[in-house]
């Protein structure tokens, strides 16, 4: 059975990423963009997340890149510094195999090792599969905005979970940026977590 590796993105992977993206824009809710952004985009996304300090995960195989999780700021004001908004993305035929499951066990833990203390996830509603995983992951329903976008013709739903991964400090350092931590923690961490996927048949 051939194993998977998890490890950063690169820019030079937009394409490959798009190719587990578009899918969801064009014929799902799951995301609310309505066009495939392009390569160019994409890899400017990358760009900015790993530019901002935040990881950006892909998890691979020997055919290629089999799904990717990221994170990013929560909202853009000073009082947002130890939140996380994290999204994730699996090509279609390998839902269900765990390597969701260890793409958020690697993040997760890169988080709090640099320091963030909450994190957010943003699921349509209803999508059940999204929510079993969520809730599976130790995360909690925190809010439903009731009818808070549009697509493919009707109104959609958004809740919002949340996650603390971390006790909180009374004086919070400011989180450190990926690229301050140890490579060999980082690798470490990444390698623990592919370790995870023991079956993909």
């Amino acid at each position: 059975m051939e194993k998977i590796r998890l490890r950063l993105a690169m820019p030079q992977d937009a394409g490959r990423l798009l190719a587990v993206y578009a899918p969801y824009v064009l014929e799902s809710t799951i995301t609310w963009e309505y066009t495939v952004p392009s390569r160019l985009e994409m890899a400017k996304r990358i760009e900015t997340h790993l530019a901002q300090g935040f990881p950006w995960l892909v998890a691979e195989d020997d055919q290629g890149i089999l799904g990717y999780a990221y994170a990013g700021r929560m909202g853009e004001r000073r009082g947002f510094d130890w939140d996380a908004e994290i999204s994730i993305y699996l090509s279609a035929d390998e839902c269900g195999k765990g390597i969701g499951k260890a793409l958020y066990a690697a993040l997760l833990t890169l988080l709090a090792k640099q320091g963030y203390c909450n994190c957010y996830a943003l699921v349509t509603h209803p999508n059940q599969r999204s929510e079993r995983f969520h809730e599976t992951m130790g995360f909690t329903q925190a809010a439903l905005l009731p009818k808070a976008g549009y697509k493919q013709g009707k109104w959609l739903d958004l809740c919002y979970y949340s996650m603390m991964i971390c006790d909180l400090p009374d004086r919070p350092r400011r989180p450190l940026a990926l690229e301050e931590l140890d490579p060999k923690l980082v690798q470490r961490i990444l390698t623990r977590a592919a370790n995870m996927v023991h079956d993909r048949g």
